[in-house]
């Protein structure tokens, strides 16, 4: 043992006085030095019980957790709690337990049956935790220091000449008896920065009005955490150092690391410059969030060869599994061909067809292993679980090769392997399970093991409130400092009855009055830690209005006195700002001959070149699209082509009108629609086996809605279906078009109609009559086919109708020959047509001639649902038109 021993109260406060003794070292001119005798507490005893050949082995957290939930599980009352969460009911009994070792509460089960069903059963759960203990001959973490003192005095641990105990708020009378028999060994005990004792009121003033205290208030959280940012720029030197308090740090985390970063290192906002950052947040953020550590996850929690396609996705284009580049643009391309249809789901056997299993090996085993993967239906003990899974990603080789991996991959590397040896460690408790339970356990695991990369210790400090304990430095901000939270609402354990172990014991969190000491204590601590002293909170907290705590409200400013307007980040920088010039025309683009041949689309050309001409450049002519993971297999897209199939068969067999009357005579109307139906559902590969029961509610669906249009049909007079989705290329003005018609209709008397099924909202056929045709489909359709009519067939349940245009009454009933309505201007069917050759010609010369300035038909509409608003920077462009208007 050491003559001279520090212990802190956390781990951080160790790393912190290490620091300080380096650096205090190095300013004595010392090259080499022995390393301080400093620990945290709970790892020094670690280290003293093992190195004291102790018969006991001391249970981890996650093993005394685990062991509770399996407790909890097991116990017959526990379905009558109606507990939400075992989990967390395991975690309140294994903090209810640590305070029965703390404070010395009474175990007796008299003390636990007269209160709550709750107090009653977790007495039972205790008892049997008990005897799983002496089963194991195992100690829970909290029988750590009491098993300590008794190797103590049996002579088998050798205590120090000296302790110092470091950052302690509070002596638990547990560890007061150990104190006692250090003192009685005639070990030198003592406390920094003080000895831990209540504080009074007065005397919290007093050390706070001494400090020059202010308490800022600020707008937000956002504004507090910028001006704090700034005020660290304007108050540094190199030698001092700085604490962050924050109360709440797991809500102000991600703002602090965006701020401070933007303000105390405003080149590292470019991923390509590794900047130093000058500051440690000491919460970390869960494992799982690790973008390896999810990819992996999200690899073993496959459970069947169907999965999720954005699971697929992820998979075959993820940086942490072997990716060749001769895989590479073969992988894209299936990802894209998968994406924006109705495929939900991907089958791993059917992905690949033979020569592609040989032309691309890597991905050829990671699909074969995962398939492997999810056909292991075994039961094993965690540890061999563990093994398995490490075999498993090796053989698929995540996370890639060890030489791209950076130093903070390596990092999550090593907290995924010791999650590993956590799972590993759980065998006694959890037994044999399958592969389902021992993924949801390691997931578990990964979530709540928080990481933070491992770097040096900066001399700017963000830490929590109780992080904050025994550390001091020059200047010290504590923001968010409202009533709320200085101090907090009590938070009792469930499980300890209140009024004979709670509140008689004074245990933390159990009363008002024990928040409000905790409270003035660690105000104490804090100012007593630090020449400068800043509070500040925020006034609102999204919708609510928040005041300062009552601690600190004679300290409020009327005016804050910490008010930066200077800005460091880098777009605010003289230098990063680029005068802005005014193009006042769009120079065109021209389609070139060479261009011309890998132009596809048909009138959707037209329609973007109407709606907003960059539109049409962007999908058209640089192909940018952006293709959704489908959310549901059967959307409004498959529903309306699934109804253009089922009257493309329908309308192949009957053709006629007076066939259509013949069946509906006979009765057979219904059963060819019905075969129909089924046929277009097998042409769609809709999975009737998987989704039967809705299957057949689609089927159904479909056959009634069908049926009913079919009354609107037979209404019309006499008429022959001539040609059903026809297919062919038409050149306008030079711009070659794929046209599809749903179907052309021919009258008696001669008549061409034509008809386009729709299943959505309602048209407006006012967009026909623009100066830009915006719907120019059917416009388009008629100008090559001559058509008398032009219709649309709207088949959609409660409202089933045509709606469209003719150039005489009663060609289709309710189908109006009033141009004149829509358009004064156009007397005649040939009128309209001229109009509508003129407005299609104008929309194919501007997309040939490279018309592609940002000009939305109706900015609100045209712009809701398109997917190029990043690359034609509409908002930018829009906005500078319409400052220059004002």
């Amino acid at each position: 043992m050491v003559d001279r021993l520090t212990l802190t109260v956390n781990s951080r406060l160790a790393r912190w006085l290490l620091l300080h003794d380096s650096r205090q070292q190095s300013l004595d001119g010392n090259q080499v030095w022995e390393r301080p005798a400093i620990y945290s507490i709970s790892e020094w005893m670690q280290q003293a019980w093992l190195q004291s050949w102790p018969e006991q082995h001391v249970l981890s957290e996650l093993q005394s957790k685990h062991l509770w939930q399996k407790i909890i599980r097991e116990d017959p009352a526990t379905p009558e709690l109606n507990l939400l969460h075992v989990q967390g009911a395991a975690s309140q009994a294994f903090k209810a337990y640590q305070l029965i070792q703390e404070y010395r509460l009474p175990q007796e089960p008299e003390g636990f049956i007269h209160y709550t069903e709750e107090t009653l059963v977790f007495r039972r759960w205790m008892t049997r935790y008990q005897k799983q203990l002496q089963e194991w001959r195992a100690l829970d973490p909290a029988e750590l220091m009491d098993a300590l003192t008794v190797r103590m005095d049996q002579g088998h641990i050798s205590p120090p000449n000296e302790i110092i105990f470091h950052g302690f708020d509070e002596i638990t009378p547990q560890m007061q008896e150990w104190i006692t028999l250090l003192k009685n060994k005639k070990v030198s005990i003592q406390f920094k920065p003080f000895e831990p004792s209540p504080v009074t009121s007065d005397q919290l003033k007093e050390i706070i009005s001494n400090k020059q205290t202010t308490v800022q208030k600020y707008e937000d959280a956002n504004e507090e955490v910028r001006q704090c940012a700034r005020w660290i720029r304007s108050v540094y030197k190199e030698g001092e150092t700085i604490g962050i308090v924050v109360p709440e740090l797991e809500i102000y985390r991600e703002r602090l690391e965006r701020e401070f970063k933007a303000e105390l290192a405003p080149e590292s906002v470019y991923p390509w410059i590794e900047k130093h950052i000058p500051f440690n947040i000491s919460l970390g953020t869960p494992l799982s969030h690790e973008p390896m550590v999810h990819l992996a996850l999200l690899l073993l929690s496959q459970n069947s060869k169907r999965i999720p396609l954005l699971a697929f996705s992820t998979l075959i284009t993820s940086p942490f599994l072997k990716l060749p580049d001769g895989e590479k643009q073969f992988r894209r391309n299936l990802d894209w061909s998968l994406r924006g249809g109705t495929i939900t789901q991907v089958f791993l056997p059917q992905v690949l067809k033979q020569e592609e299993r040989k032309k691309f090996p890597a991905l050829t085993t990671l699909l074969d292993e995962l398939m492997s993967w999810v056909d292991d239906t075994s039961f094993r003990l965690p540890s061999e679980w563990a093994r398995g899974i490490s075999k498993f990603l090796g053989k698929v080789e995540w996370p890639t090769s060890f030489e791209t991996l950076s130093s903070q991959q390596y990092q999550v590397l090593n907290s995924w392997n010791e999650c590993l040896d956590c799972l590993s460690s759980l065998d006694r408790i959890l037994q044999k399970i399958n592969r389902t339970q021992a993924v949801s356990h390691l997931t578990h695991i990964a979530r709540e093991t928080l990481f933070q990369p491992q770097t040096p210790e900066e001399p700017i400090q963000v830490v929590g409130l109780l992080e904050s304990a025994g550390m001091e430095f020059d200047h010290l901000w504590v923001m968010g400092c409202h009533d709320e939270i200085l101090p907090p609402f009590p938070n009792p354990n469930p499980f300890l009855p209140f009024l004979s172990h709670q509140k008689p014991f004074n245990l933390p969190h159990s009363t008002a009055e024990q928040e409000l000491i905790f409270t003035e204590q660690t105000l104490f601590r804090l100012a007593h830690a630090c020449k400068h002293l800043v509070f500040s909170y925020p006034t609102w907290q999204e919708e609510t209005e928040m005041d300062p705590s009552p601690l600190l409200a004679p300290w409020v400013l009327k005016e804050n006195t910490i008010q930066s307007s200077t800005s460091n980040k880098v777009q605010d920088h003289s230098g990063f700002a680029v005068s802005l010039e005014r193009v006042e025309e769009f120079f065109p683009i021209s389609v070139s001959p060479e261009e011309i041949d890998f132009i596809q689309g048909g009138t959707g050309i037209l329609k973007n070149q109407a709606e907003c001409p960059f539109r049409a450049f962007a999908i058209h002519r640089l192909f940018s699209r952006n293709k959704a993971f489908a959310e549901l297999d059967m959307n409004d897209s498959l529903k309306g082509s699934m109804i253009h199939k089922i009257m493309e068969l329908f309308w192949n067999q009957v053709r006629t009108s007076q066939n259509l009357h013949d069946l509906h005579d006979s009765n057979q109307l219904v059963e060819l629609i019905r075969s129909c139906v089924e046929e277009t559902m097998r042409f769609f590969n809709l999975d009737t086996e998987r989704q039967k029961v809705f299957c057949q509610l689609e089927q159904k669906r479909l056959i009634s809605l069908v049926d009913t249009w079919m009354e609107y049909e037979r209404e019309r007079s006499h008429f022959e279906v001539v040609e059903t989705e026809q297919e062919k290329t038409v050149h306008l003005e030079g711009l070659p078009l794929n046209l599809k018609v749903d179907r052309i209709d021919r009258t008696t008397d001669g008549k061409t109609i034509l008809i386009d099924y729709k299943t959505g909202h309602l048209l407006n056929l006012k967009k026909w009559f623009g100066e830009r045709l915006e719907d120019p489909q059917l416009p388009m359709y008629s100008m090559d086919m001559n058509a008398d009519s032009v219709a649309f067939a709207i088949i959609r349940r409660g409202d089933s109708r045509y709606r469209g245009l003719s150039s005489e009454e009663n060609i289709i009933p309710k189908v109006s020959s009033n141009i004149t309505r829509e358009n004064p201007e156009l007397k005649t069917w040939e009128d309209l047509k001229d109009f509508w050759n003129t407005g299609l010609k104008q929309l194919a010369t501007e997309f040939l001639r490279g018309h592609l300035n940002v000009a939305p038909l109706h900015s609100d509409e045209t712009c809701k649902y398109c997917d190029q608003n990043t690359l034609c920077r509409k908002t930018e462009v829009l906005s500078f038109s319409n400052g220059d208007k004002e």
